[in-house]
C-alpha cells in the first residue's frame, strides 16, 4: 500500500514538472513572438512545431501558437504550409471558441489571400475580422482590419465603402493614440485617393506619411517600403514612369534588407511594366527575370503566372507575336478571373492584341468576346486590335469601322478622366461633410441609447447607405451636365480647327492664283515683252497648285484612314540602295557633296509600301537640296538600331531654331525666308512623310545636324 502511494506521488510530481516545463517554454515562445524589431521566424516556427506536439499545452495556449505560427509562415512566404496551419486553427476554434482569436484567424487568412492575389476571399475574411474585433473590443486589431478591408475594397473599385473603412481605421487608431496605426491608415487613404484619380491629394498624404516615417527611429522598414511603393503607383497614374521606377527601386532596396522575396518579386514585376511604358525592353526583360526567379523561390504560382504574362507583353512590344501568344496563353491557363478579374481581362486583351498580327481570324473571335466587357482602357486596345485584325484580312471597311470606334473611345476616356477628377474633388468634400454629420448623429445616439447598441449600428448604417445614395444621385446629374459642357467645348474646338485649316489653305492658294491672274491680264492686254517667259511662269504656278492640291488630298485620305498602302516584305539593304539610286537626279547637284552610308545586314528584312517610301525619299531629298546653301553637304545614313531600321537625311547650313524644329511637321508651316514657298514646295511634304511613316508603324523626327543644318530621321520595324 505504501509503495502504491509513493508511486502515485512520483507520477504526480513528474506530471507537474512536465507541465511547469511546458508553461515555461510557451512563455518564452510568446515573449519572442511579441518582441519588437526583427524576429528569427524560422527558429520560432521550429519552437511552434515542438510546442504543438506537446500534449500538456492548454487549449488557449494551442490557439495562440497556431495563430502565431500561421502568421510566421505567411511572413516567410510558406504559403501552402500557412494554408494548412490556418485550417488547423479554424478547426481548433470550432472546438474552443474565442472571439478575438477568430478575428485574428480571419486577419491572417485575409492577408494570405491578398498575397495570393485572391481579392474575393480577402474581402470575406477582413469583413469577418472587423466584426470579431468589434465584438471583442480589440481596438488595435480593429484598426488593422478596417485598414486592410479598405485596401481590398479600393482594389475592387468600391471607393465609397473603402473611404468609410479607412476613416474608421484612423478613428480607432486615434482612440488609443497609436501613431503607427494612424500612419498605416494614411497610407491606405492615399491609395484610395490614387485609385479615385485624386492624385494631388494622394501625393500630399504620402509625402506627409514618408516624412513622419523617416523621422521615427523605430518605424517598421516594411511600412516605409509600402509608402515608396504607393508613391510609385501614383507616379504611374501621372505617366511619370521614370519617377515611378525610382520609387520602386527604393522600395526594392528596403524589401531586400527585409529579405521579403515575394514583395521583392512584386516590385520587380511593376518595374518591368514601367520600362515597357518607356519602351526600354532590355531593362524590362532584366526586371521580369528577377521577378520570376524570386517567385520560383517562394513557389508563388499565381505571381509566376503574372510574370509570364508580363514577359508576353514585352514580346508583344517587341513585335515577337508568336512568342507573346505562347507566353500569355500559358499565363491565362494558370490564372482565373476569380483570382484578379482586372488582371485577367488585361492579359486576355494583350493576347488578342498579339493574335491580331499573327492569327487575325482567331483574334476577331477572341476580341469580340471581350468587346465592351472590359475596362475603358482595355476596350480601346480591343477596338484597335480588331481594326488591325480586319486590316490583315484585307477587310478594310470593317477595319475603318473599328478604327473610328477606337478614336471615339479614346476621346471618351479623355473626357471621362477630366470628369472623374472633378467628381472626385466634389465627392471628397461631400463625403467629409456627410461623415461629420454621421459622426455627430452616432455620438448623440450613443449617449441616449446606451442599452440599444445594435439598433444604433443599424440606424447609422442606414444613414450611411442613404448618404451614399444621395451622393450618387447628385453626382449622376453633375456628370451629365459636365459631359454636355465637354461636348460643346469639343465641338467648338473642332469648328475652330476647321476654320483655321480653311484659312491656311486659302492663304496658300491666294498667292499663286494672284500671280496667275496678273500674268494672264498682262498677256490679255499685251503688256508683257516676253510672252514665252510669262507662259513658263504660268506653267510653274499651275504645277505648284497641282502639287498643293494633290498633297492636301493625300493628307485628307490619311486623316480618314483611306490612304491605301500595298505592303510587301523586302530585303532592307537592297531596298534603300534602290531608293537612293532613284533620287539621284534630285541630289546630283553642282556644289553639293552627297554621302551615302548603308550599314544594314543582308539578312535584315522590312515590310513596306515601296512606292510610298520612294515618295518619302523624294520629299526629303528635295528639302535637303532646296534648303542647303551651296557649296554644302548631304549625308544619307541607313543602319539597324535594336529592332528598327533607322534612316536619316542630314544636311549642312543653314539650320533652324529649336522652336521651328518642333514645328517642321505642322501642315503649311514655313519657318523663315530660306524655306519659303518660292522654292515650289506646298508646305505639306513633311506632314505627308509623317503620315506614311506612321502607317508603317515607324517614327519620324527632326533634330539639329552636326553639319550645321537639319537631320530628318525615320524608323521602320524589322520583320523576323
Amino acid at each position: 500500500m505504501f509503495k502504491v502511494f509513493i508511486s502515485t506521488c512520483l507520477l504526480s510530481l513528474a506530471a507537474y514538472s512536465h507541465h511547469a516545463h511546458s508553461l515555461e517554454e510557451f512563455e518564452q515562445y510568446k515573449a519572442q513572438s511579441e518582441a519588437k524589431g526583427n524576429k528569427d521566424r524560422i527558429a520560432l516556427l521550429e519552437d511552434a512545431h515542438f510546442l504543438l506536439a506537446d500534449p500538456a499545452l492548454t487549449a488557449e495556449q494551442r490557439t495562440y501558437v497556431l495563430h502565431r505560427s500561421a502568421l510566421h509562415l505567411v511572413r516567410t512566404n510558406q504559403f501552402s504550409k500557412a494554408e494548412d496551419r490556418l485550417e488547423k486553427l479554424a478547426a481548433h476554434l470550432t472546438q474552443f471558441p474565442n472571439t478575438n482569436f477568430l478575428g485574428k484567424y480571419h486577419w491572417v487568412a485575409g492577408d494570405l489571400a491578398i498575397l495570393l492575389g485572391n481579392n474575393t476571399d480577402s474581402k470575406h475574411h477582413f469583413e469577418h475580422a472587423v466584426a470579431q474585433f468589434a465584438q471583442s473590443n480589440d481596438i488595435r486589431m480593429l484598426s488593422h482590419a478596417h485598414r486592410m478591408l479598405a485596401n481590398v475594397l479600393s482594389e475592387q473599385k468600391d471607393y465609397f465603402q473603402a473611404l468609410s473603412h479607412v476613416f474608421q481605421a484612423k478613428d480607432t487608431a486615434n482612440k488609443i493614440n497609436n501613431a503607427h496605426l494612424f500612419s498605416a491608415a494614411l497610407s491606405t487613404e492615399a491609395k484610395i485617393y490614387r485609385d479615385f484619380y485624386q492624385l494631388d491629394k494622394a501625393l500630399d498624404v504620402l509625402n506627409q506619411q514618408l516624412e513622419f516615417q523617416l523621422g521615427e527611429p523605430d518605424i517598421s522598414l516594411a511600412h516605409i517600403s509600402s509608402t515608396y511603393f504607393s508613391l510609385a503607383r501614383i507616379y504611374e497614374k501621372l505617366s511619370d514612369h521614370q519617377a515611378a521606377i525610382d520609387a520602386l527601386n527604393k522600395s526594392y532596396e528596403i524589401d531586400t534588407k527585409l529579405d521579403d522575396k515575394n514583395y521583392m518579386g512584386v516590385t520587380q514585376l511593376h518595374i518591368a511594366q514601367q520600362y515597357i511604358e518607356l519602351k526600354d525592353l532590355t531593362a524590362a526583360s532584366i526586371a521580369i527575370d528577377k521577378a520570376s526567379n524570386l517567385f520560383k523561390i517562394v513557389k508563388n504560382e499565381k505571381n509566376l503566372a503574372r510574370a509570364q504574362a508580363v514577359q508576353g507583353k514585352i514580346a508583344l512590344a517587341n513585335a515577337e507575336y508568336p512568342k507573346a501568344i505562347k507566353l500569355i496563353t500559358q499565363s491565362l491557363n494558370k490564372f482565373s478571373p476569380q483570382d484578379n478579374k482586372t488582371l485577367f481581362n488585361e492579359f486576355s486583351v494583350n493576347l488578342g492584341e498579339a493574335l491580331a498580327h499573327e492569327k487575325p481570324s482567331e483574334a476577331i473571335v477572341h476580341l469580340s468576346s471581350l468587346l465592351d466587357k472590359v475596362g475603358a482602357e482595355d476596350n480601346l486596345i480591343v477596338l484597335q486590335s480588331l481594326a488591325v485584325a480586319f486590316k490583315n484580312l484585307a477587310d478594310f471597311e470593317q477595319a475603318l469601322h473599328y478604327q473610328e470606334r477606337a478614336f471615339a473611345a479614346k476621346e471618351a476616356i479623355n473626357q471621362q478622366a477630366v470628369t472623374t477628377r472633378l467628381e472626385a474633388k466634389k465627392l471628397n468634400s461631400e463625403i467629409g461633410l456627410k461623415r461629420l454629420e454621421v459622426n455627430e448623429l452616432q455620438a448623440g445616439l450613443a449617449k441616449s441609447q446606451q442599452d440599444t447598441k445594435t439598433r444604433t449600428v443599424v440606424l447609422a448604417a442606414a444613414i450611411i447607405v442613404l448618404t451614399n445614395f444621395l451622393l450618387l444621385f447628385y453626382l449622376y446629374h453633375l456628370k451629365r451636365r459636365r459631359v454636355m459642357e465637354k461636348e460643346t467645348e469639343l465641338l467648338n474646338q473642332s469648328l475652330s480647327l476647321k476654320q483655321q485649316l480653311l484659312a491656311d489653305v486659302s492663304h496658300e492658294l491666294r498667292t499663286p492664283l494672284t500671280v496667275l491672274k496678273l500674268n494672264i491680264e498682262a498677256l490679255e492686254y499685251n503688256l508683257t515683252e516676253d510672252p514665252k517667259t510669262t507662259y513658263k511662269v504660268l506653267q510653274r504656278r499651275l504645277d505648284m497648285l497641282n502639287t498643293l492640291i494633290a498633297d492636301i488630298y493625300e493628307l485628307a485620305q490619311a486623316d480618314t484612314n483611306n490612304l491605301r498602302l500595298e505592303f510587301e516584305r523586302c530585303q532592307a539593304k537592297a531596298l534603300f540602295d534602290d531608293l537612293t539610286i532613284a533620287i539621284a537626279p534630285i541630289i546630283d547637284t553642282t556644289d553639293l557633296e552627297v554621302i551615302y552610308i548603308n550599314q544594314l545586314s543582308e539578312l535584315t528584312k522590312v515590310e513596306c509600301d515601296i512606292s510610298r517610301l520612294n515618295q518619302v525619299f523624294n520629299n526629303l531629298a528635295r528639302n535637303s537640296v532646296h534648303y542647303t546653301d551651296k557649296p554644302g553637304q548631304i549625308k544619307i545614313t541607313v543602319k539597324q538600331q535594336e529592332q528598327d531600321v533607322v534612316c536619316s537625311f542630314e544636311d549642312s547650313a543653314p539650320g533652324v531654331s529649336s522652336e521651328a524644329l518642333r514645328r517642321l511637321f505642322e501642315r503649311l508651316y514655313r519657318c523663315d525666308k530660306s524655306r519659303s514657298r518660292d522654292l515650289g514646295g506646298s508646305g505639306l511634304g513633311l506632314s505627308i512623310c509623317e503620315k506614311i511613316i506612321e502607317l508603317h508603324q515607324g517614327r519620324i523626327e527632326a533634330k539639329h545636324s552636326d553639319l550645321g543644318g537639319v537631320v530628318i530621321q525615320f524608323t521602320l520595324p524589322i520583320k523576323s
